[in-house]
């Protein structure tokens, strides 16, 4: 059996394991549960080798592949190869949750929550709530309309694993925070020629 195959495998083993914690709904503990699963599967280095997802040519400091996405979107399943220097001010991925787990390399996410009440359209408010160092046994859930951001500042290269309720085409507008002026940007990913399929 291929790497690929055995990966392909091994996916949708994890992914049944996930589907049944999430079957009432994407509350913290069945994300929490779902997670678990996650970091289990990115612990099988050996499905993840670099030969099958290089690092970014110079200039660039990530590369996206899509491994997994069901019929209708849902469930997609992304390996984040990166280097220092990624990072992203606070954002929530529209309606969909997320969880992100490492197979190896270290990154920051800040967690936030919004403090406004959202009734001044493009302003917004948001405060740190927690930090996690998403490394190899040690991954990160995000409720729907959860707000992260991400710090990328270890040496050492990244190879994450990013599983979405929705893939990135259908998702639904995100909003993006600016900390200094204390406005928002909503958005839609419309250029998804950056995701390369690995499936």
């Amino acid at each position: 059996m291929s790497t690929k195959q055995a990966r392909t495998e091994a996916i949708s083993e994890t992914l049944g394991k996930i589907r049944s914690e999430l079957a009432d709904g994407a509350s913290d503990a069945a994300l929490s549960a779902a997670r678990a699963h996650l970091i289990e599967l990115a612990e099988r280095a050996d499905l993840f080798p670099r030969s099958d997802f290089p690092l970014p040519e110079e200039g660039k400091n990530e590369r996206t592949f899509l491994i997994q996405e069901d019929a209708d979107g849902s469930y997609a399943l992304y390996v984040n190869s990166g280097l220092k220097g990624q990072t992203t001010r606070p954002h929530d991925h529209g309606e969909s949750w997320a969880i992100v787990v490492a197979v190896e390399g270290e990154e920051r996410h800040r967690v936030y929550r919004r403090v406004d009440d959202g009734s001044v359209d493009g302003r917004g408010e948001v405060e740190v709530i927690d930090e996690i160092n998403v490394r190899p046994g040690v991954g990160i859930c995000l409720p729907e309309s959860g707000i992260h951001s991400i710090h990328a500042d270890s040496e050492q290269p990244l190879l994450h694993l990013h599983l979405y309720g929705r893939s990135f085409a259908n998702q639904s507008t995100r909003t993006e925070y600016d900390l200094d002026d204390g406005t928002t940007h909503s958005y839609k990913l419309r250029r998804l020629d950056f995701i390369e399929d690995a499936r």
